[in-house]
C-alpha cells in the first residue's frame, strides 16, 4: 500500500492505493508449476509463456519480465493500465532431465511508490527414450558365425533380453524375430533401467 496526498482548500486528504501485478507462466502451453511438467523430447523446441496482468489499483510502468536460466523473454510492452495483461514469450531447447526455471515480473507504480513483483516457475522433463535387446541362442551371445554348434533335430532356444536405457518409461514393448519364431514375454511395458 503507498500513500499520496491531493489538496482540497488548503487541506491534504490522505489517498491510499494497492499496486499488485500478477505473472503466470507456462512451458509449452502446460502450467507445470510442479515437476514433471511435459514430457519434451531432447533437441525439441521449448517455448515459455508468461502472462503479466496488473492486479492492483494504479497503473503500472517500467514492468519486466526475466528468467533466471538466462533466457531472453520478449514483450510487447512495458505498461500495465489496471486489469490490463500482455504475453511475453521466451524460447529454448530441450535439455536432458528435469529443468525447472522461473519467471519474474516487476512494476513500477505511481507516486514513487516501491516496485511490485511476482514470480512464477514451470518445469519439464528432457526425454530420451532408448531401449536395447541382447538376443542369446542356447544361452550364447552370438552375434557372429558361427555361433554354437546344435545338431540337426535338436531344441533351440532364444532368448531376448530387452533394457529400457532411456529415462522415461515404455509402454507397447513388442518383441518379434525375423524368422517368424513366436516370442512370448512376460509385459509389455519397461521402467527406466527395467
Amino acid at each position: 500500500t503507498a500513500l499520496g496526498f491531493t489538496e482540497e482548500d488548503d487541506a491534504q486528504t490522505c489517498v491510499t492505493f494497492s499496486p499488485a501485478i500478477d505473472i503466470e507462466k507456462a512451458t509449452n502451453g502446460e502450467d507445470a508449476d510442479l515437476p514433471t511438467g511435459p514430457f519434451i523430447p531432447v533437441g525439441d523446441a521449448v517455448t515459455w509463456t508468461y502472462v503479466v496482468t496488473n492486479t492492483g489499483d494504479v497503473p503500472l510502468t517500467n514492468v519486466t519480465v526475466t528468467d533466471n536460466r538466462g533466457v531472453e523473454v520478449s514483450c510487447p510492452q512495458d505498461t500495465l493500465a489496471i486489469g490490463e495483461s500482455f504475453e511475453c514469450t521466451a524460447n529454448g531447447t530441450a535439455e536432458e532431465g528435469q529443468y525447472a526455471n522461473v519467471g519474474t515480473v516487476v512494476g513500477t507504480p505511481p507516486e514513487g511508490g516501491d516496485p511490485v513483483t511476482d514470480t512464477d516457475p514451470s518445469h519439464y522433463f528432457g526425454a530420451t527414450p532408448a531401449i536395447d535387446i541382447e538376443k542369446a541362442t542356447n544361452g550364447e551371445d552370438a552375434d557372429n558365425p558361427t555361433g554354437p554348434f546344435i545338431p540337426s533335430g535338436s531344441q533351440v532356444t532364444w532368448t531376448y533380453v530387452v533394457t529400457n536405457t532411456g529415462n522415461v518409461d515404455l509402454t507397447n514393448v513388442t518383441v518379434t524375430d525375423n524368422r517368424g519364431v513366436a516370442v512370448t514375454c512376460p509385459q509389455d511395458t519397461l521402467a527406466v533401467v527395467e
